[in-house]
């Protein structure tokens, strides 16, 4: 894994420190590449290059249970770095400097 300055290139949540903020981590990891994790204990403050995505789906797999979005995911995530775009299917950050992605469950993101 290569590394990347996650200060002004990385993006995504901060998450509280619940076994549901570990089941997002692990989807997160499991949906994008270099992702890097900082454990501060209370929180888990997630970081990607660029842009961050991150499906219902996954996060479903990884707890065990469903998941209401955006709802169940607003109520573990403290704070953000980029900008954000969340459906009733997923997550999407990115940096302000790059092009809006598609966001989960297709469409446009509207700024």
């Amino acid at each position: 894994m290569s590394t990347f300055e996650t200060r002004t290139l990385g993006v995504g949540p901060v998450l509280q420190a619940t076994p549901l903020a570990r089941a997002v981590v692990a989807a997160i990891e499991d949906e994008n590449e270099q992702v890097v994790v900082h454990d501060e204990g209370a929180y888990l403050r997630v970081a990607v290059p660029r842009v961050c995505r991150l499906s219902r789906a996954a996060v479903e797999t990884e707890a065990g249970h469903a998941v209401e979005f955006p709802g169940d995911l607003e109520g573990i995530m403290s704070s953000f770095a980029g900008l954000i775009c969340l459906t009733e299917h997923g997550a999407v950050w990115w940096l302000a400097t790059e092009p809006a992605p598609e966001p989960p469950g297709g469409g446009n993101v509207n700024l």
